[in-house]
């Protein structure tokens, strides 16, 4: 059988595939759950499929129960849910590996289908990929970066006359899914954009594009209107995200790569590659399309600013390497090996792709039977043992209960019983509550009055956080127990749904590592 042949042809589609699953799955068990967002959107996604509707108003936490909350990722959250209430954490890690592995595996098909050096092409999505796993963690974001590579490939391929303009009509479908997916559905008009200005800047006999792009465009904008919300969501996001607010300020994915950490070194580097693309692909007389350079530009910007952006980077990245170095060196081949490497990349334009598959299959198979290596939140990092002593215990506070907001989401998924006063979904908080917030646990001038206007029954706070120093010293708090990574506190007064006795529980001597 031809087919079966073609697709299980071993080759460097397969291994990258392979090697993505392998990462993911044995380096990712924990680092994809750097904070507890996941868990609030796998509650989410629980309250969809057990109340067969999208909460409009926050249903998890105490200080905002009732009001408006956009819960605009309610698609993903559904996935999300699905695949933990199948296989647990394992069942997340594996969702997230195939979206990893199918967006890259895309950009590379795309790259050797153009006619770039299949060896040239898989040096280039590797590189991507390394810079981009900085960001790589199990939430709806990773939805983005597969549907972002969606169109970039379906823009390129009509800017570059490979497919017909009629293709520019998926761009409105893989809108409508995208915004209710995940908020990036906000880069696609950027992108067009460029590719719109690019197409102006091309030859003559190109600009005929520019009517179809523009409509697309004007589909796509109609289309993202399509969602439970409809413009309100729009507008919630634009404003959120453009204010760039204290919240967003102090969150770390939102801060600018450094040289002193893995995101800067790897970004740098990446870059390096991508300018060493641009050059020797001018000396060999091959240029990028303008889209794509104005696209590189923008998102280049995008990730000196912030860290999150640097997987969208990755892309438009690899798409100017790869078509640079291969334009370099080919020429430099003598005939034969140039003939050879033609010959190869023809191959795996066309051919493989099973032996991926079957190796995914099994992978859920794995998951399923609980056979991964240890995934899901580092109990060295969250409150994991806290919450399985105090549900042990029979607490259920009365009064809202004070984490961190990289915590929330953990409580909010493993300990419904205690409504949170923070977690992470700071654009339905706003920045005046996150001031309240960043003076309370930072213990500034007047936290005890929000202590205690907010009443708050219960705090599960690091060790060393400034806020369980100061409840330590505080006669009105407890300390109901402590296992060197939480400190549990509890208010005094019986209101606050003191137990008859405070447990003291033993905790480990290890102290929670810095972050």
């Amino acid at each position: 059988m031809p087919i079966v042949r073609r697709l299980f042809r071993p080759g460097l589609f397969d291994l990258l595939g392979l090697m993505l699953l392998f990462l993911v799955i044995v380096a990712g068990g924990r680092k994809l759950f750097g904070d507890a967002d996941t868990a609030t959107h796998v509650a989410t996604g629980r309250y969809i499929l057990e109340h067969h509707a999208i909460p409009r108003t926050d249903p998890f936490s105490a200080s905002f129960a009732g009001k408006e909350w956009f819960a605009h990722e309610w698609l993903a959250t559904i996935a999300l849910a699905e695949a933990w209430t199948w296989a647990g954490w394992p069942g997340v890690v594996w969702l997230s590996a195939l979206l990893i592995a199918a967006a890259h595996l895309l950009l590379y098909r795309h790259l050797v289908r153009r006619g770039d050096d299949a060896l040239v092409a898989f040096v280039a999505v590797v590189a991507a990929a390394s810079v981009a796993s900085v960001h790589w963690l199990a939430r709806p974001h990773l939805f983005t970066v597969l549907l972002l590579v969606v169109a970039v490939v379906l823009l390129e391929e009509v800017a570059g006359g490979r497919r017909g303009r009629a293709w520019l009509l998926a761009l409105p479908l893989l809108a409508l899914a995208w915004v209710n997916l995940h908020g990036g559905f906000l880069i696609l008009f950027p992108v067009l954009a460029c590719y719109a200005v690019g197409v102006v800047l091309t030859p003559p006999r190109r600009r005929e594009l520019l009517g179809p792009f523009c409509l697309a465009t004007a589909a796509s904008a109609a289309a993202v209107l399509v969602n439970p919300w409809g413009f309100g969501l729009v507008r919630h996001l634009v404003g959120f995200f453009a204010a760039r607010g204290e919240a967003l300020r102090h969150t770390d994915e939102f801060d600018a790569p450094s040289l002193g950490d893995r995101a800067g070194v790897t970004l740098a580097i990446f870059l390096a590659l991508c300018l060493l693309g641009l050059a020797l692909g001018w000396a060999a007389r091959r240029k990028p399309g303008p889209g794509t350079l104005l696209a590189f530009l923008m998102t280049t910007a995008m990730a000196l600013r912030s860290v999150r952006d640097v997987e969208i980077m990755a892309i438009f990245g690899a798409l100017v390497a790869a078509d640079g170095l291969s334009a370099w060196i080919g020429p430099r081949l003598d005939a034969g090996l140039r003939a050879d490497l033609e010959s190869f990349r023809r191959r795996e334009a066309e051919s493989g792709g099973g032996v991926a598959a079957a190796a995914f299959l099994l992978a859920a198979g794995l998951a399923f039977a609980s056979w991964f290596p240890p995934a899901g939140f580092d109990p060295s990092q969250f409150p994991v043992v806290m919450v399985e002593r105090l549900k042990a215990a029979g607490v259920r506070p009365e009064g809202p209960v004070l984490t961190p907001d990289l915590w929330g989401g953990y409580l909010i998924l493993e300990w419904p019983e205690a409504k949170v006063y923070v977690d992470g979904r700071w654009d339905m908080r706003g920045d005046a509550f996150y001031e309240r917030y960043a003076d309370l646990m930072l213990t500034r001038p007047g936290w005890e009055a929000i202590l205690g206007d907010s009443g708050i029954g219960w705090a599960l706070l690091p060790p060393e956080a400034p806020l369980a120093r100061a409840l330590r010293q505080d006669a009105g708090w407890t300390l109901w127990g402590s296992d060197g990574v939480t400190d549990a506190y509890q208010r005094r007064p019986a209101s606050a749904g003191l137990l008859p006795e405070a447990t003291g529980l033993p905790g480990a001597t290890k102290s929670r590592p810095s972050s």
